[in-house]
């Protein structure tokens, strides 16, 4: 192989190199934006299961209140007053299960948040991986440009000295 040939070699190599780094450290950029807009959305639907899940309680305590001015009202026709005895034992019970099933609602809402939570922090730590990711390949790509540049001084010094 004669001189100009190793030394354009080494030349194409070395750019091939640092092409491919480039192109691998543009992809991971695009993967932790990606990355980056999941995470968002996910914080946007756990901001979104707190509300639904006020709007839920609400809702209850509204059908709560209703199903207690409809005992009231029966009670009231049957000429049964609702501070004492069975009928304000009704009344309490109502308001005891109606409570329980607001605290399972919360709970519930709460799980549903925690799980947007953990999402969203999986595509952080995603879209960090992805950084890293394209540091680590522009590195390599200098290293192994370095490299194809050494081999073909190495090559080119080798053959002069062989003519």
């Amino acid at each position: 192989m004669c001189a100009p040939v190793a030394v354009i070699a080494a030349g194409v190599a070395a750019a091939g190199a640092i092409f491919g780094g480039l192109a691998a450290n543009a992809q991971s950029r695009f993967q932790a934006k990606l990355a980056d807009r999941n995470a968002s959305i996910e914080r946007e639907a756990a901001q979104q299961e707190i509300q639904n899940t006020k709007d839920a309680a609400l809702d209850h305590y509204r059908k709560i209140g209703q199903m207690k001015g409809q005992q009231r009202a029966r009670a009231a026709a049957a000429g049964v007053g609702v501070d004492f005895g069975t009928a304000a034992d009704v009344v309490a019970d109502t308001d005891m299960l109606g409570r329980e099933d607001v605290g399972r609602i919360y709970s519930q809402g709460a799980q549903n948040v925690r799980g947007h939570d953990i999402a969203a922090s999986n595509y952080k730590s995603q879209a960090g991986a992805a950084r890293q990711a394209g540091t680590a390949a522009l590195v390599s790509a200098g290293f192994d440009a370095g490299k194809s540049l050494l081999s073909g001084a190495n090559q080119y010094s080798q053959m002069k000295r062989g003519s």
